[in-house]
């Protein structure tokens, strides 16, 4: 069973891949927000049909929605983009957990704190999830529509992917906070410059 060991400093090859990560998980995250909000088809088809109607050109509705998809388009090829960066990142993390220990201990061992053992199990539940995430999106973009029951359930898991991002970075954020306030002062710092070995 792995050991929790707490690291007074992190690699550079640890201290790379997590802000690579962090940085484009926060992408897709963005590019997840505008699709559903300033670039929802839904949307821009309104401004389109408003535009129209102003210059005395009826607009259906179905054609504006047309236009809504090929307005976003180049922004939701970026989160395609994005996501085969964050499998290549995710793939390349954990052969460096396997060449330099994993940075949390096995949450099933019994030779940890319960503060351990929960934090342990969060980035565990992490990459499991992460891992879902990026096996569903290769799969709706690789496979596609080909069997559409399976596309359908991967695509519904995809999309519940939201939700557990945003509350890792709730818990991750308050995880640090708390770390910074209790016993894990200069924790933030160590990942951004390694501190002392």
């Amino acid at each position: 069973m792995t050991k929790f060991i707490l690291k007074s400093s992190y690699t550079r090859a640890h201290r790379i891949l997590h802000w690579l990560i962090a940085l484009t998980f926060i992408f897709i995250l963005l590019t997840v927000w505008l699709r559903q909000g300033w670039m929802n088809r839904h949307n821009i088809a309104d401004v389109v049909i408003l535009q129209a109607a102003t210059d005395h050109v009826d607009m259906p509705k179905d054609t504006a929605d047309k236009i809504g998809r090929i307005v976003r388009k180049p922004m939701w090829d970026w989160h395609i983009y994005a996501g085969y960066v964050l499998l290549g990142l995710y793939i390349i993390r954990l052969i460096v957990m396997k060449i330099e220990g994993p940075v949390f201990s096995n949450p099933f061992s019994r030779n940890i704190t319960s503060k351990e053992r929960i934090k342990s199990a969060i980035y565990l539940i992490f990459y499991i999830c992460l891992f879902l995430s990026l096996f569903t999106g290769a799969y709706i973009k690789l496979v596609g529509k080909v069997y559409p029951g399976v596309y359908a359930a991967m695509k519904g898991v995809h999309v519940q992917s939201l939700y557990y991002s945003l509350a890792f970075i709730f818990l991750h954020l308050a995880g640090l906070v708390l770390a910074e306030m209790g016993t894990d002062k200069g924790i933030i710092s160590r990942m951004i410059h390694g501190g002392r070995q």
